[in-house]
């Protein structure tokens, strides 16, 4: 007799099996140098691993790296337990792995570490990428205040208006 799984037990394994990849993800990524802080137990959130910004540069404190579906993704977020904002990025580790194998010609260990280096490599160019356009953003917004001929006044806090008197 084959013995039914409930739908709970399902979720449960899916859930095990995303700690599984998250925990080697961080480990890859910590092993690269990056800092990372792993929320992987709460009940009250779905397990992800908080990759910091190395350059504390940005406007942003770091990544949340989870599971949508099958793939891993991750979203920029401002602070390691606040919510991310933005868009999901894939990150198809499974895709890498197969095209390493199949266009390095290499073995499935060979193939492993060049994920390894791939996917860190990603993420700090992601960094790198997002502090650069943050401050091309800014450039550009100064250059268009710059154009737009504002003025700057200067006060000295004393309101003279009740002074002027109108002769006629």
């Amino acid at each position: 007799m084959i013995r039914q799984r409930t739908f709970g037990e399902f979720v449960d394994k899916k859930k095990r099996e995303s700690i599984r990849q998250l925990k080697i993800l961080s480990s890859l990524l910590e092993h690269s140098g990056m800092k990372v802080e792993k929320f992987l137990e709460g009940e009250e959130d779905d397990p992800y691993v908080f990759c910091f910004n190395p350059s504390k540069n940005g406007s942003f404190d770091g990544i949340r790296i989870y599971k949508i579906g099958d793939q891993l993704a991750f979203r920029i977020q401002k602070e390691n337990k606040t919510h991310p904002y933005g868009s999901a990025y894939p990150i198809p580790v499974e895709d890498m792995f197969q095209d390493f194998l199949s266009d390095e010609g290499i073995d499935e260990q060979g193939a492993g570490k060049k994920v390894i280096e791939s996917v860190a490599k990603e993420v700090k160019k992601f960094f790198e990428r997002s502090i650069a356009t943050e401050k091309d953003d800014r450039v550009s917004a100064m250059d268009k205040d710059k154009d737009k001929g504002s003025v700057m006044l200067r006060t000295t806090g004393t309101d003279y208006s009740a002074l002027i008197y109108n002769k006629s």
